[in-house]
């Protein structure tokens, strides 16, 4: 189960690279060939259908296993868990691993690690959730919290210029 679970976001990174690398603006040749090629690759992988679509700086992937989006205009995903709490800032990729019902998105934010991880513990409390564990290692610190049969996971690192704040949420398996 893991190893599929590795696959699956390798592949997906895999895609965004190729796809990033020759996709052009608007709807071009290259960027024809390249959601093509990327779908071959991820169909080849996985051995299902894939359907990668390039519009706007952004990528998406889809196949039977989740849906994954990243670049400069991702929304959060509407089934994102209401309960958990989502820091203001611009969502950079999206990933629904619909196999396992988790969710993971990754947001850059112009506030400061300390002022996010309090603000997550605080806010992921008021929300009913269990603080589990807290660490904080040079550039990066967590949050991790658990609510009925779910647990929710907040990794902070610090940029050149902003934070990144990656939220990961599923079932306890």
């Amino acid at each position: 189960m893991r190893n599929k679970k590795i696959k699956f976001y390798f592949l997906f990174s895999v895609a965004v690279v190729l796809s990033l690398s020759l996709a052009g603006c608007g709807k071009s040749v290259s960027q024809k060939a390249s959601e093509k090629t990327a779908e071959k690759i991820i169909e080849k992988q996985t051995g299902g259908k894939a359907d990668v679509d390039i519009n706007k700086g952004n990528v998406k992937v889809e196949t039977k296993e989740g849906k994954m989006e990243a670049g400069e205009n991702v929304k959060l995903p509407s089934d994102f868990p209401k309960d958990i709490y989502v820091i203001d800032g611009t969502i950079k990729a999206a990933i629904s691993d619909q196999a396992r019902d988790s969710q993971t998105i990754s947001i850059e934010t112009d506030k400061s690690m300390d002022e996010v991880s309090s603000l997550y513990q605080e806010k992921l409390k008021s929300d009913g959730w269990k603080i589990t564990g807290t660490m904080a290692y040079g550039d990066v610190s967590t949050v991790v919290a658990e609510k009925d049969n779910r647990t929710a996971s907040v990794v902070i690192s610090k940029g050149d210029n902003k934070t990144t704040v990656t939220l990961s949420t599923g079932k306890n398996e």
